[in-house]
């Protein structure tokens, strides 16, 4: 880390070439030949990101995250992953969600469980959607007893106050992603949540639903200008239902020239489009179904609590593909 510094292009050429050196799959080829071809490019965003990360966000988080996606969940989860699903017959997910309407110690005690069984299955990044403020300790408790997993916290920026920040900027494997509701950045309390997350130097980046309406406002380089000015690190685009797929291609196409060698200092995504081609290349094309099953079995579709009592592996087993995130 300190070496990254000092001479940040060097340290992330260095890594690459580490990467390379340790592949073991096709995919893990191809992704570090891709990397080192960006990098190599004088003009690529990522020198100035990756000093922009450096300099605001906590380096032991920097380190844990980048731990826990790259090698926990990618890598060691999927190749465990690929032997779970030859052997047991079922497609398994990488990620999971968990949306939380209705918060009890019940819940929270089932979805700890629920997250156990998964790190056993190979499963180690969880998106956690808290409603309530009270919400987020309890969740940052489940993730430091489970160091070794990926936390992405998906939240509205009025759960995000001075507490709940302090709070967060202490949890080292978890990343932070605020609602944008309008198609800007001018809403007093989006500036108040991004403020306090970098205060105290977290990980964060936001997410935002689109349409055939919103997309091109959604899309300009005026906007992502403005969420690295606020101190995001990541911006994740979510489709409506019903948004047509020619407008889910035009997004898709932004986000990976905002992304790409000569794009922004922003890592960008369209939800949908990227996890599928993520989950295809870790887990050889089940990968959609395996986004699928996650949100159905932690989206809206599971409140009773007789689902609740149920295994990971026995809801995984009985579940449908589904089209929200």
């Amino acid at each position: 880390m300190e070496d990254m510094k000092s001479n940040t292009n060097r340290s992330i050429r260095n890594l690459i070439d580490l990467g390379l050196l340790f592949s073991t799959s096709e995919n893990q080829k191809w992704f570090f030949n891709a990397a080192k071809k960006v990098i190599a490019n004088p003009k690529n965003p990522y020198n100035s990101l990756v000093k922009r990360m450096i300099s605001d966000v906590n380096n032991d988080t920097i380190k844990k995250v980048g731990l826990n996606l790259g090698y926990s969940s990618l890598v060691y989860g999927a190749n465990k992953l690929k032997k779970k699903q030859d052997y047991l017959g079922v497609p398994i997910p990488w990620l999971l969600i968990f949306d939380i309407y209705e918060s009890n110690s019940d819940f929270f005690h089932q979805m700890e469980h629920f997250i156990g069984e998964g790190r056993e299955l190979g499963i180690h990044s969880y998106i956690a959607c808290p409603h309530e403020k009270n919400d987020i300790p309890t969740i940052c408790e489940i993730a430091k007893r489970f160091d070794e997993c990926l936390f992405i916290l998906k939240v509205s920026p009025g759960l995000i106050s001075e507490q709940t920040a302090k709070s967060l900027g202490k949890i080292h494997n978890m990343m932070i992603s605020v609602q944008i509701m309008g198609t800007d950045f001018s809403c007093g309390s989006d500036k108040t949540a991004f403020r306090l997350l970098k205060q105290n130097n977290c990980l964060y980046g936001f997410h935002v639903n689109y349409n055939e309406d919103t997309m091109k406002q959604l899309t300009t380089l005026e906007y992502i200008h403005s969420a690295i000015g606020l101190g995001n690190l990541f911006g994740v685009y979510i489709a409506e239902n019903g948004v047509s797929d020619t407008c889910r291609d035009a997004v898709y196409t932004f986000a990976c020239n905002v992304r790409g060698e000569t794009g922004q200092p922003l890592i960008t995504l369209e939800w949908f489009r990227d996890m599928r081609v993520i989950s295809e290349k870790i887990l050889s094309g089940d990968g959609y179904m395996a986004i699928n099953l996650a949100e159905r079995v932690y989206c809206e579709y599971i409140k009773a609590k007789d689902e609740l009592t149920k295994s990971l592996l026995g809801i995984l087993q009985n579940t449908r593909p589904c089209a929200s995130f």
